[in-house]
């Protein structure tokens, strides 16, 4: 992944040597925020599988970018997703395989995601004050998984789950829209998909440790400087 990321790099900064010296480059500064929507295993709310009972949630993004040339750029993004976990559909699952027996209580907090991201941008011509840009990234992050507690009027405690964060590797990809109110000011609307696989670990069950695919799309909405 490194040795990924580095060719990006060394790619684009040498792009950058065949532009004259006169050609207009530009850096942006920009922050966002919207809603984060799982999918995939992620998104699956059965006992199959590695299904994560993930909902919605709401995410921050800061981001930098570069523009190198006419077509192309430098990206980073740092971000931070809080994705709900559905208690509803995870308790509905207990209740179908204990044919409902007792009263089922789910107990659970939030997946959390932190990122770091570096990669490349293609870029389409400002035209009408709107510029569109397509970006790839690949970087590292810190997921945390939530503690989830399971009980049972009738059988007492019979899941449990503590919360535990793992690092992993994460790439990205996504669409950003920026429509310029003045030289200096904007506006955009951004959209992305993330894909990461940490490795968890169940001290209290009998798996041990397990590696959850995390798979969340990201609609915001933000503001964007011309530095």
């Amino acid at each position: 992944m490194k040795k990924a990321a580095l060719a990006i790099l060394a790619s684009l900064l040498a792009i950058n040597l065949l532009y004259s010296q006169n050609e207009n480059k530009k850096s942006v500064l920009g922050i966002n925020s919207g809603i984060s929507i799982p999918f995939d295993e992620f998104d699956n709310k059965t006992m199959a599988g590695y299904a994560g009972f993930a909902g919605a949630g709401a995410n921050v993004e800061m981001d930098f970018l570069r523009y190198v040339g006419r077509f192309f750029g430098l990206s980073s993004t740092i971000g931070y997703a809080s994705i709900s976990f559905n208690e509803n559909a995870y308790k509905a699952e207990y209740d179908r395989i204990l044919d409902y027996f007792g009263e089922t209580v789910v107990d659970a907090g939030n997946y959390q995601v932190l990122k770091g991201m570096v990669g490349m941008i293609i870029k389409i011509p400002e035209t009408k004050h709107t510029e569109v840009l397509l970006i790839y990234q690949l970087g590292y992050t810190m997921s945390v998984h939530p503690d989830i507690l399971v009980s049972n009027s009738e059988l007492g405690v019979i899941n449990s789950v503590e919360k535990n964060r793992a690092w992993s590797s994460i790439s990205n990809a996504g669409i950003k829209i920026n429509y310029w109110l003045s030289e200096k000011y904007g506006i955009s609307l951004n959209y992305n998909l993330n894909f990461t696989k940490p490795n968890f670990h169940d001290n209290t069950g009998l798996g041990g440790p397990f590696a959850l695919p995390i798979r969340y799309q990201n609609i915001n909405v933000g503001f964007v400087m011309n530095l």
